[in-house]
């Protein structure tokens, strides 16, 4: 099934409906259009979050899977569904990792992917004790035949599980699932189970408590959702950025600096040191299939995530910052759109900025994919640039270029090129800006 374009179907509902075939899809996909999604069992996955990005309101998902396959994974890209809409619905939908966006699932989670029970003596009850952190009432229930459960529902918080392995004869394998339902969104769960029934001479297990749930992780849990970048989010940031580091010359900035990139593609996700120069950074490409309007928006950080003020916002309508690091040039008889970045002026409070683009207009065709070969490009003032391609059939009328993140006195760059799933006014008031009505 490799040749169904998933995202083609999402795209264009049938009189409200999609109807997906049953199978296994490498995400991430898009719901931007009041739905039903029926989704036959089938089963989208990659390997980091989000999977399924939900960008209409009143959308409803029914039957599908949803699944992260690598192991590792930042808390932060952990995030399966990612809901931007409101009021969307689930049934039997079945997710291994956050759902963010849906009231009632936003919350932290304490439930382990996989309980190994080991070795067990044949035709001999055992039993075992599972910690599960649950932020809502929720149902639980285990596939396996030979396994009870001490109970069927979940309470808020903390709950003490208590789970036996009834006698089962000698060579058995253990192989299920422990399914556990949130009673609020219906999204739910499992918990892999795995052991192995030996001779009945086989020693009981020494450890019988299989999980336990750290007490700091809801609120740790907590502060990574208050200091996560929703925009960055929506961008689908990659797993793991490559790192290129500094030769120690190169750190001093009091020394003429020369990165040696010449004319260079760069590419998503992968982290680059930046000279403490002056950037102009620009949207190019070769041609538009559509006229289109396009403007750029950076936004100057604190440490909380947020701008100090709607002065922290720079664009068309405040084109230089109150400490005149940065600059936006906006020439409506050339034509001529770039921003100016001057990393030795960054005031100290200023870690992290955000750079977007946007189209202006609210017609269905105004989107990015109308770009034909876009790319951004950041020209250091010693001549040296960097290209980067965009990703190919943005559908979306606002791309993430790149954000700037200063680590130990170092500027670097993070590179993203990719659409973001939310509107201009949303993701303004995401940053503290205050959008007039």
């Amino acid at each position: 099934m490799s040749d169904i374009d998933i995202q083609k179907l999402l795209d264009e509902p049938k009189g409200g409906v999609v109807n997906l075939p049953c199978g296994e899809y490498e995400g991430r996909f898009f719901i931007r259009k009041n739905c039903t999604v029926n989704g036959s069992g089938a089963l989208f996955w990659n390997s980091s979050g989000p999977v399924l990005v939900i960008d209409a309101d009143g959308v409803t998902v029914n039957n599908l899977k949803v699944e992260l396959t690598a192991d590792n994974i930042p808390e932060k890209q952990h995030i399966s569904v990612y809901c931007h809409g409101k009021n969307s619905s689930f049934s039997e939908v079945e997710v291994n990792g956050s759902v963010l966006g849906v009231q009632g699932e936003e919350q932290y989670w304490g439930v382990p992917k996989m309980l190994d029970l080991g070795r067990l003596p044949a035709e001999r009850q055992e039993s075992f004790s599972v910690e599960i952190y649950s932020p809502v009432e929720a149902e639980i229930h285990c596939g396996i035949y030979d396994i009870k459960l001490s109970q069927d529902t979940l309470s808020k918080g903390y709950n003490s599980i208590t789970l036996t392995v009834e006698k089962i004869r000698s060579g058995s394998l253990i192989y299920g699932n422990i399914f556990i339902t949130s009673t609020v969104t219906g999204v739910t769960r499992k918990i892999f189970i795995s052991g192995e029934v030996c001779g009945a001479d086989e020693p009981s297990p020494q450890n019988y408590m299989l999980h336990s749930v750290d007490r700091e992780a809801p609120y740790a849990y907590q502060k990574m959702l208050d200091e996560l970048d929703i925009v960055h989010l929506a961008a689908m940031p990659e797993h793991i950025g490559e790192r290129v580091e500094l030769t120690e010359e190169e750190r001093t900035p009091k020394q003429s600096v020369r990165l040696n990139y010449d004319e260079t593609e760069i590419f998503s996700g992968r982290r680059i040191p930046l000279a403490p120069r002056d950037y102009r950074i620009e949207l190019l490409c070769r041609g538009m299939r559509m006229k289109l309007d396009i403007d750029a928006y950076l936004f100057m950080l604190k440490d909380s995530g947020k701008v100090g003020d709607n002065g922290g916002m720079i664009f068309f309508g405040n084109t230089v910052s109150h400490c005149g690091s940065v600059r936006y040039m906006n020439d409506s008889e050339s034509g001529e759109r770039a921003m100016f970045v001057d990393f030795r002026n960054i005031p100290a409070e200023v870690n992290h900025m955000t750079l977007l683009f946007s189209i202006y207009g609210d017609k269905y065709w105004q989107q990015f994919s109308k770009l034909i070969d876009g790319e951004i490009s950041l020209l250091c003032e010693n001549g040296v640039r960097m290209r980067m391609k965009l990703e190919k059939n943005i559908n979306c009328r606002t791309i993430l270029a790149c954000g700037f993140e200063r680590l130990d006195g170092v500027w670097e760059l993070v590179p993203s090129g990719k659409g973001v799933a939310m509107k201009l006014p949303e993701i303004c008031e995401s940053y503290g800006v205050v959008v007039a009505e």
